[in-house]
């Protein structure tokens, strides 16, 4: 069996990944959010909204739909990326912290636009913050 290369998006972040060999590897991962690629929420059998997620009826039912997995039957979803309206939420989310006298947490956008590497540096600035020497 020959190995063929493709391009696609990361199921958890949207990145765009150039040139994978296939068949990948139960280890390979998105190089900017560090996900999982070899996973349900990457394959093309997946779908919500049947039995046991999986349109494969042979596929074993997998509980972790977002972790590497051992599946025969996986199918790479090139466009597997899947933007969410999180604005209901954000929305909810923000009476309910100032019905308490909290300060809203933001935007819908605001908050989908937080990545991995911005809260790292939140983080950092924060801890800095605490232990520096006043």
């Amino acid at each position: 069996m020959g190995s063929k290369n493709i391009d696609l998006q990361c199921w958890k972040c949207g990145a765009q990944l150039k040139r994978l060999i296939l068949p990948f590897s139960r280890y390979e991962e998105c190089g900017t959010c560090k996900a999982d690629l070899h996973t349900c929420l990457q394959c093309r059998n997946y779908k919500s909204s049947v039995a046991d997620d999986c349109t494969e009826d042979r596929a074993d039912f997998i509980l972790d739909k977002d972790k590497a997995n051992f599946c025969d039957f996986f199918k790479p979803n090139k466009h597997a990326y899947n933007v969410k309206d999180n604005a209901a939420a954000s929305s909810a989310r923000n009476k309910l912290a100032e019905l308490f006298g909290e300060e809203p947490t933001g935007t819908a956008e605001e908050l989908s636009a937080a990545s991995p590497q911005a809260e790292a540096k939140q983080a950092l600035t924060e801890l800095q913050r605490l232990f520096a020497d006043d």
